[in-house]
């Protein structure tokens, strides 16, 4: 099972580029969920690709973008009828490169437990992270 992880390092680290991985500290990791990794794919910029792993740069204006759209997907659930992947839809299997179950496109209360989750690590990071003098990675592996 592939696994998105939320690290960070010493700004001072990666100004370079990121050379090694023992420098990442976790913050926070689930099994991947297919629509929060095609918005990570789409709207952030890889740094390093080792081997399989692609790591991302997740800086503050990102982490707060990703932030109120988890927050207007959650909040499609108390609609009369909700639309779970209207802000976060599922990617295409053309241009994705991990395999979905076709289960999985019809799972909305996992869902959004799944988009709670997130909203709840990304506001505590929001509220207690230093962007000064560290950075927000995140890779899938």
């Amino acid at each position: 099972m592939k696994f998105l992880y939320m690290t960070f390092c010493e700004k001072e680290y990666i100004q370079n580029g990121l050379k090694s991985e023992q420098y990442l500290r976790r913050v926070h990791s689930a099994p991947i969920e297919h629509p929060i990794v095609h918005w990570i794919q789409e709207n952030l910029k890889p740094i390093k690709k080792n081997e399989s792993v692609l790591y991302y740069d997740f800086p503050k204006e990102k982490v707060k973008d990703f932030y109120n759209l988890l927050v207007e997907a959650h909040a499609e659930k108390s609609n009369e009828s909700p639309r779970p992947w209207k802000f976060l839809p599922n990617p295409s299997e053309e241009q994705y490169i991990y395999p979905m179950a076709q289960y999985e496109k019809e799972y909305g209360t996992t869902y959004y437990e799944s988009i709670y989750k997130y909203i709840t690590a990304i506001g505590i990071i929001l509220n207690i992270f230093d962007f000064d003098t560290n950075q927000l990675i995140l890779y899938i592996q």
